[in-house]
């Protein structure tokens, strides 16, 4: 495969339920989706929280989809709203991931605090279609 080249996502059949994979495991068929169906989403509920770089958004399930196409296409997210969930994420990651600061617990809880504030932006515009909160 070359550098620029992309696998097709893989959706497995796990015991506990499916799962996304960005590759296919060894011996498991291939299974063509479909833009439409990438780019949708049939939950009924929306968690921001951030978990070891993963994230902004999860489901009952598990993660969403991270990127601002997705985010658009699938959850019909204003721009401001999807630049803001991506900004938070990458703070959290620097935060979480870059050198040891003195200030650790007051940059956790002002980050926080932001994704509380996003979780209510979230709320208001994709109104009753998903039940909406923050986990820290």
């Amino acid at each position: 495969m070359e550098h620029d080249e992309r696998p097709e996502p893989y959706l497995g059949d796990y015991p506990h339920g499916a799962y996304w994979s960005a590759t296919r495991p060894e011996g498991a068929q291939a299974r063509a989706v479909s833009t439409e169906e990438y780019f949708s989403y049939e939950g009924t509920s929306l968690r921001i929280m951030w978990d070891e770089g993963a994230g902004p958004l999860w489901a009952d399930g598990g993660l969403l989809g991270g990127d601002a196409e997705w985010m658009r296409r699938a959850l019909a997210l204003g721009d401001a709203l999807i630049d803001d969930l991506l900004t938070w994420m990458q703070d959290v990651s620097a935060l979480h991931d870059g050198p040891v600061v003195d200030d650790w617990q007051e940059q956790s809880h002002r980050l926080d605090s932001r994704g509380e504030a996003l979780a209510e932006r979230l709320k208001a515009e994709v109104g009753a279609r998903y039940r909406v909160w923050y986990h820290s």
